[in-house]
């Protein structure tokens, strides 16, 4: 059951997540130079992306993978620091 939780919170903070690492520059200007699409081609390639539209649907589920993941490191890990820190201070 509590897999199930941080599994249902990771996916509400997701879009709140996405919208902060949109919110930090250097991601999406990395992601759009000439280094990130070196990085990202071969997943241009798994996806048949052709063009400017195709490239940006790659880039926004990079982007959407990465936000979940972190969303599911702070609703996994969250529990855990918080029953950490509260055991050492009582």
């Amino acid at each position: 059951m509590k897999r199930l939780l941080s599994v249902v919170v990771a996916v509400a903070l997701t879009i709140p997540m996405f919208l902060g690492l949109t919110k930090i520059d250097a991601i999406p200007g990395w992601l759009y130079s000439e280094l990130g699409y070196a990085v990202l081609s071969p997943l241009f390639r798994i996806f048949g992306a052709v063009g400017v539209e195709g490239h940006e649907d790659v880039v926004v589920g990079v982007l959407l993978v990465a936000s979940f993941a972190i969303s599911l490191a702070i609703a996994c890990g969250g529990p855990v620091l918080w029953r950490t820190a509260h055991r050492v201070t009582h």
